[in-house]
């Protein structure tokens, strides 16, 4: 049955390619081998995550700073040049995500990350308040909290034995734990429940098993993928994450009127969190409940899984630079003297090297190292006219470690946003640009700002093999392929 279905799609394909004879400008641009029907998709056949990343970075060296690949004749087109990328990045019309989002789909819906048009226009527009900068500030008790938390656990691992620590456990922990607390009005941090574990496990899981059946060309039909064991695993994770998720929003329900009687009464004050706003949105009728199970599964993935993987890195970059830490410990000093106590916002805004190195960790790391759009108005890059229907991919991990752009790139040295030196606007995109920003990055900034700072307060940070690096591998964010491990020694 599997193999007549692919055979009629085939055929099919085969037919349209047979009648369809106009001319492309894509068919100009160098890149992998091309053959008949699946294009050049067969280079990735039976690759893992990890040898597909190594692919893709050896294509500009290859083909040059414009790449196209082809499968089942749709156009992909990869560009690497800060002038294509800043094209793609500010064009206001073109703002739909790529094909690996459709496969994402049936997790997050068509929320805020995946959602085009005007319904995307509207949920930004419900969700922008969220992130304004005063209730920001209204959340640093509890990043304050969470942060305390994490020292104590690694303090506590440290005392078990030799300080050498997997990162990334503990990391995610506590980027779960806040995201959960702030945007979601909810405490995870006693919750052990299988339920947790399950909902942490299928969020690791669900990204390769996405990357998988993009890469298997067969498995782009719903319905031959719904038969596969990749499918049906993948329906497991969505299970779990979708229940997860329900379970937030009905207890944050529960709760939303008895707080609203209280902030009228004046035994409380307001505090809105995302949940809460769309809460209001829906008594509105401006959002449903499926609306809000859309944006509360964007947001749990987005606000925690992308800053974990992005503080992992850094605790790996500063545990091979000693002096960055104590740069970092001086200025922490300077501005807070002998006090024990956290930092407000307005002392954390003073901290301008603690930003800078933020800046270089996610220069070199950037969470989400691709962007995929799929192109619903012609546009041109030079003469090149690229076609409603096709599709552009822009290599942020790449174009920010271009030695034109960032002199030796591959150096960890944060003073290289302190030197005022002038850098194209788009050199620097680790949170997207133009329409499509990350409506986050303020919050994950603040995050790693406060995780770095009390970190670095109690704890030197050692390699366990100095300058080493993770290999690489693709994923819906970008992950190492091997655990990373970093010494703690407390202060």
């Amino acid at each position: 049955m599997l193999w007549q279905i692919a055979l009629a799609i085939l055929v099919c394909m085969i037919l349209w390619k047979l009648f369809n004879t106009e001319h492309n400008d894509l068919d100009s641009v160098p890149g992998p081998a091309k053959f008949p029907i699946i294009g050049s998709a067969i280079i990735f056949f039976g690759l893992p995550p990890n040898k597909v990343f190594e692919e893709l970075l050896k294509w500009p060296k290859k083909y040059g700073k414009r790449v196209v690949v082809t499968a089942l004749y749709r156009y992909i087109l990869h560009v690497y040049d800060i002038r294509d990328i800043e094209i793609v990045l500010s064009h206001s019309r073109n703002i739909k995500k790529s094909k690996p989002y459709v496969f994402i789909e049936p997790w997050l819906g068509t929320g805020l990350l995946v959602s085009t048009g005007s319904k995307w226009h509207r949920r930004r527009k419900i969700l922008t308040p969220t992130f304004h900068f005063d209730i920001l500030k209204n959340f640093m008790n509890v990043f304050e909290e969470k942060t305390k938390n994490l020292v104590v656990d690694l303090k506590q691992k440290v005392s078990e034995g030799s300080g050498v620590i997997e990162v990334m456990p503990f990391i995610s922990d506590f980027t779960l734990y806040t995201i959960c607390e702030t945007a979601m009005g909810i405490r995870l941090d006693s919750d052990k429940s299988e339920a947790k574990l399950k909902y942490k496990q299928a969020i690791i899981d669900i990204g390769p098993l996405v990357m998988k059946r993009l890469t298997t060309i067969w498995l782009h039909n719903d319905f031959i993928f719904s038969l596969h064991p990749i499918g049906k695993k993948f329906a497991e994770c969505l299970d779990s994450v979708h229940s997860f998720a329900d379970t937030v929003i009905m207890e944050r329900k529960k709760s939303y009127e008895n707080d609203k009687k209280e902030v009228a009464s004046g035994d409380r004050k307001q505090r809105l969190a995302l949940l809460d706003l769309l809460l209001e949105a829906e008594s509105k009728g401006e959002i449903d409940l499926e609306g809000i199970r859309e944006e509360v599964n964007t947001f749990m993935f987005e606000g925690h899984d992308t800053t974990a993987t992005a503080l992992t890195f850094g605790l790996m970059l500063l545990a091979d630079h000693e002096d960055v830490q104590e740069r970092i410990l001086e200025e922490v000093t300077s501005i807070l003297g002998d006090s024990d106590r956290p930092p407000n916002t307005s002392e954390l805004g003073e901290m301008k090297y603690l930003e800078a190195v933020i800046k270089e960790i996610l220069r070199i790391y950037p969470s989400v190292p691709f962007i995929g759009r799929e192109i619903t108005e012609d546009f041109m890059l030079d003469d090149i006219k690229v076609k409603k229907g096709a599709e552009v991919v822009v290599h942020i991990y790449d174009m920010q470690r271009n030695e034109d752009l960032y002199p030796e790139p591959e150096v960890f040295r944060p003073e290289r946003f302190l030197d005022g030196e002038s850098r194209h606007p788009y050199a620097y995109v680790p949170f997207s640009a133009g329409l499509r920003n990350c409506i986050g990055q303020r919050f994950a900034k603040l995050e790693m700002k406060i995780a770095l700072c009390e970190i670095i307060r109690h704890f030197r940070l050692l390699p366990v093999m100095k300058d080493a690096r993770p290999t690489l591998k693709v994923d819906l964010i970008l992950r190492s392929n091997d655990s990373i491990f970093v010494k703690f020694v407390q202060r």
